[in-house]
């Protein structure tokens, strides 16, 4: 899966997220862009899991790590060694959530011909319903340490990254890969 994909939907039967937390559609959803996911977190008072929507930022950033600057490259993490990489490990056994998107985004190389250059066509892959879909992804938390108070907002970071599979239907005629969905 390249790095592109659209949500203008957020579904799931989840509890709503926090009053005045707004994001707006995107057509055009990008690594470290704020996007919507589908987890499930123990509640802090009565301690039962409670399924909510909350947003992450797309571009995985492990806890152990020591800054941020590696997630944009982490915003897709294959499923055949998702369990194995020590940047996924962690999360994959306990924070694993759904990226609700319209469809994503491949590009396909055209070379170039004797009159034009080569150039990358692009094509929108959604389900044929209409639909909506639930990509599998996982989620970290990460704590930066340039801010002092961990009570801050700001002190933490909650990052998410795609797992992509083999295509195994029409959309590996334009690329290998695909969202789990």
């Amino acid at each position: 899966m390249c790095g592109r994909y659209v949500s203008t939907r957020s579904l799931f039967a989840a509890a709503p997220p926090a009053p005045g937390l707004v994001l707006p559609p995107s057509w055009n959803v990008a690594p470290t862009d704020p996007v919507w996911a589908v987890l499930e977190r123990a509640d802090r008072e009565s301690g039962l899991l409670e399924r909510q929507l909350r947003p992450l930022r797309w571009g995985l950033v492990p806890s152990w790590s020591k800054s941020p600057d590696g997630g944009a490259r982490m915003i897709n993490a294959r499923v055949e060694t998702v369990g194995e990489k020590p940047a996924y490990r962690r999360a994959f056994a306990k924070r694993r959530c759904l990226l609700p998107a319209d469809g994503f985004y491949e590009w396909e190389s055209v070379p170039a011909t004797a009159g034009a250059k080569a150039y990358k066509q692009p094509y929108f892959i959604s389900p044929q319903d209409g639909s909506v879909m639930a990509m599998a992804g996982l989620y970290e938390f990460w704590r930066d340490p340039s801010v002092p108070d961990p009570d801050d907002p700001a002190a933490w970071w909650s990052t998410c990254t795609v797992i992509t599979t083999e295509a195994t239907d029409a959309a590996g005629r334009v690329h290998p890969r695909m969202p789990l969905a």
